[in-house]
């Protein structure tokens, strides 16, 4: 979710993403792993599809890349990195999670972001503006909150959510702010 700039940040977002194949486990570049259960990468990709048959999502890196999102190679299923960019936030692409490199990008005015994502494990603001920061920071619905460009998958065990005893005895919430 972006204030602006969302059709900008898809085709970027999609460049960077789209260039990713599906290599065998034992080369040092491989990025992706294959599915255990092919039915799994079929659902997923059938929900892709599907949801793109509504009015208001584009698959950017679909038009980027030379084969289909889904490919068989290697003896495993593969699902390609997938950069949806939806008009608004009730498509049903704009607000999903599904299980492998996936996001989409919408793009909604600031003051309702908070009340449309709901509650949220994590929420990365990749921003400067200490007001916006401050209203994060406030917000009950966030476990999670890192500042700046932080990885989801970056993992302190010292902090709450990250699986410690502090879950038990407080509220559960992380804040991480990357060092400029």
């Amino acid at each position: 979710m972006t204030s602006k700039f969302g059709k900008e940040i898809a085709e970027e977002l999609a460049k960077r993403v789209s260039g990713i194949q599906a290599l065998s486990l034992e080369d040092d570049g491989a990025q992706l792993a294959g599915f255990a259960n092919p039915k799994m990468a079929d659902a997923i990709d059938a929900t892709i599809e599907n949801g793109l048959e509504s009015e208001g999502a584009e698959d950017i890196t679909g038009r980027m890349r030379d084969c289909p999102r889904k490919i068989q190679k290697n003896g495993q299923t593969y699902l390609l990195p997938t950069i949806v960019s939806c008009k608004n936030f009730e498509h049903p692409l704009s607000n999903c999670e599904l299980l492998f490199p996936y996001a989409s990008v919408v793009e909604i005015p600031q003051d309702e972001m908070l009340e449309k994502i709901g509650p949220s494990l994590v929420v990365t603001a990749i921003t400067n503006n200490e007001s916006w920061i401050t209203e994060l920071l406030k917000s009950p619905q966030i476990d999670r909150l890192n500042i700046g460009a932080t990885p989801t998958s970056l993992v302190f065990w010292d902090q709450p959510h990250e699986g410690n005893l502090f879950e038990f005895l407080y509220r559960r919430r992380a804040i991480h702010q990357a060092k400029a």
